[in-house]
């Protein structure tokens, strides 16, 4: 007789006994501790390892009714591996930066200071990057508010600070006018991205954490276009027309989580 052939007795509610038994127990200390006393705690261990675990008798009906709801395009792209999505993320900012900064760019674009503008930019493209990838790769039960308020704290408040920087020569002759134009433009451009976003997203509800982390780079990428797009350097402009796109986002973002919560 083995340690196998013990604990099976003991599962079935016996007691192993007799010269096998005995012998392999002079042998084996674990299994003489089980059989002591009458085999009082290998019968214990037994009790608790064949208690029947209760479901209930709707689970499964449930579970079939869960998975038949998640299907169709959302579904097929929220089950994309998460560097498949944090690609494609990147990849649709990108197309709108090239659409809206770049097709679009700003009249003085060459007068430009080059090292001010690749500073910016890169800035941005940090923030949004930080903000994909703690969405895409992190575990939501996982993060607290201290591993992504930084980033959006970050994300809405640099495009308020760029607002105090000296405007360049040629921007300084533009007022405020216009800038709910730069509002409209910037929200407009960075809406497939926002749907995107949302459709990545793999829980029922979104969580305050995707909130945040949505609402930091699409500030961010709104912000890169309209700093290619825009040549107002005006302070008033820039506050209400660019930076406050991030915290628009923010509001747009919070007030979906609280519908679909109140679902």
């Amino acid at each position: 007789m083995d340690c196998s052939e013990i604990r099976q007795a003991l599962l079935r509610g016996e007691t192993p006994e007799g010269p096998e038994a005995e012998a392999h127990v002079a042998d084996c200390a674990q299994c003489r501790e089980i059989l002591a006393q009458n085999a009082e705690l290998g019968r214990s261990l037994a009790a608790e390892a064949v208690v029947p675990v209760a479901f209930p008798a709707d689970l499964f009906d449930a579970l079939e009714a869960r998975v038949a709801q998640d299907s169709g395009l959302r579904a097929w792209l929220r089950s994309r591996p998460s560097k498949l999505r944090f690609v494609l993320a990147l990849v649709s900012v990108l197309g709108v930066i090239l659409l809206g900064g770049v097709g679009m760019h700003r009249p003085d674009m060459p007068a430009y200071p080059v090292a001010r503008l690749f500073g910016l930019l890169a800035l941005y493209a940090l923030g949004i990057g930080l903000a994909f990838a703690k969405e895409m790769f992190e575990s939501v039960r996982k993060a607290s508010l201290a591993d992504y308020g930084w980033l959006l704290v970050a994300g809405l408040g640099v495009p308020f600070l760029v607002a105090f920087v000296p405007p360049t020569e040629a921007s300084r002759a533009f007022g405020p006018a216009g800038a709910l134009g730069c509002f409209s433009f910037g929200v407009i451009l960075t809406l497939p991205t926002a749907l995107l976003l949302w459709a990545f997203d793999r829980d029922d509800r979104l969580s305050t954490r995707t909130v945040c982390l949505s609402a930091a780079a699409l500030g961010l990428s709104a912000s890169t276009i309209l700093e290619l797009h825009c040549p107002s350097g005006n302070f008033a402009h820039v506050i209400s027309g660019h930076a406050s796109i991030g915290v628009a986002w923010l509001l747009g973002w919070s007030m979906t989580r609280l519908v679909g919560r109140a679902r």
